[in-house]
């Protein structure tokens, strides 16, 4: 995908018969649904501008219609879309705290300065859980938890992100 975008949401299904598709949020932030006038959908991998003419939470997602997408067909081509904003127009987050996106091809060492691999991608554990990172390295994937156990520091400006292992992991 794209690296100048940040994925907020992923189209799973129309909704009704006036063009309205459901969006599994990706965001801790979703009031950016209801506030955004424009998104982008992607793949293809140049994402294709959106304008948005209605959202609303629905449930723990939101409907979104977009301007000239009026038909359960025409909803139906968006499904498995990801929804997208440019980087640059990210929320600020507070220190310590990273964007997905940020963490994402950072080299993964233990606290001794071994390395373990590279985060391929992140997901979190279940609908309160927190992030767990995929990392692929030599000794093949680890799933690590982005928690204060494990995870001792972060540092953007050399790429890594230094990390205790427990035992047997």
């Amino acid at each position: 995908m794209n690296p100048n975008y940040c994925t907020i949401g992923k189209i799973v299904k129309p909704h009704g018969n006036t063009g309205e598709v459901k969006v599994v949020l990706m965001t801790d932030f979703p009031a950016r649904f209801a506030e955004r006038r424009e998104v982008y959908l992607e793949p293809p991998y140049e994402p294709t501008r959106m304008t948005v003419q209605s959202a609303r939470p629905h449930k723990n997602a939101f409907l979104l219609k977009f301007e000239g997408t009026d038909t359960i067909a025409g909803a139906e081509t968006l499904v498995q879309k990801f929804v997208r904003i440019p980087v640059e127009e990210l929320e600020p987050l507070e220190e310590g705290t990273y964007y997905w996106h940020q963490l994402e091809g950072l080299m993964v060492v233990d606290e001794n300065g071994g390395d373990i691999g590279k985060v391929d991608s992140i997901f979190r554990a279940g609908d309160a859980g927190n992030e767990v990172l995929v990392v692929s390295g030599d000794s093949g994937e680890r799933l690590v938890p982005m928690i204060d156990d494990v995870v001792l520091g972060v540092d953007l400006e050399s790429g890594t992100i230094r990390v205790r292992l427990p035992e047997g992991m």
